[in-house]
């Protein structure tokens, strides 16, 4: 079971039908993905419970069905293994946001990620700042979008049209 924990977290649409492998967990059987997940399954009736409810979130919010999504948050509690209990109560709470990421799908957090780990390569390059001021000028002129960069950016291309003329 430790071998295959990323075979089971793959989606059920993306596991392979039709390429057979030997596996060594399986007396070296030829065994597709899928094969191999059956068999992980018939071990234990819980992990079977958790797997199917597991498939169902994901395919739910892959095809970003409200119904469906609230049809398993609304699932009792006691169906449910332990584990996916807790899940379960931390998905509910959050079950506006998760529903407004099915409305405004276009919109991410990859641009503020993209600056957090501009600020961090600034601060790790630069060994340290003589004060926060500088530190935070430093941000603000690598920062493209900023009023700083901008307003420097229009000083430079300003004095480049007077150094052109004169020239």
């Amino acid at each position: 079971l430790k071998h295959f924990w990323k075979l089971i977290l793959t989606p059920a649409s993306e596991l392979k039908y039709d390429n057979y492998w030997r596996r060594a967990n399986f007396s070296y059987a030829q065994l597709t993905d899928v094969e191999v997940i059956h068999r992980l399954l018939s071990f234990d009736e819980d992990l079977q419970q958790a797997y199917r409810y597991y498939q169902d979130l994901i395919f739910a919010v892959s095809r970003r069905s409200r119904s469906q999504l609230n049809q398993l948050l609304t699932t009792k509690l006691t169906v449910l293994p332990q584990p996916l209990q807790k899940v379960q109560r931390t998905l509910r709470q959050h079950k506006k946001e998760i529903l407004h990421s099915f409305k405004y799908e276009g919109y991410t957090n990859g641009p503020v990620e993209g600056t957090n780990n501009k600020i961090k390569v600034i601060k790790r390059v630069a060994y340290g700042f003589r004060n926060f001021a500088n530190f935070r000028i430093r941000i603000l002129l690598a920062l493209l979008n900023t009023y700083i960069a901008i307003n420097r950016k229009n000083k430079q291309t300003a004095r480049a049209k007077v150094q052109t003329r004169v020239a």
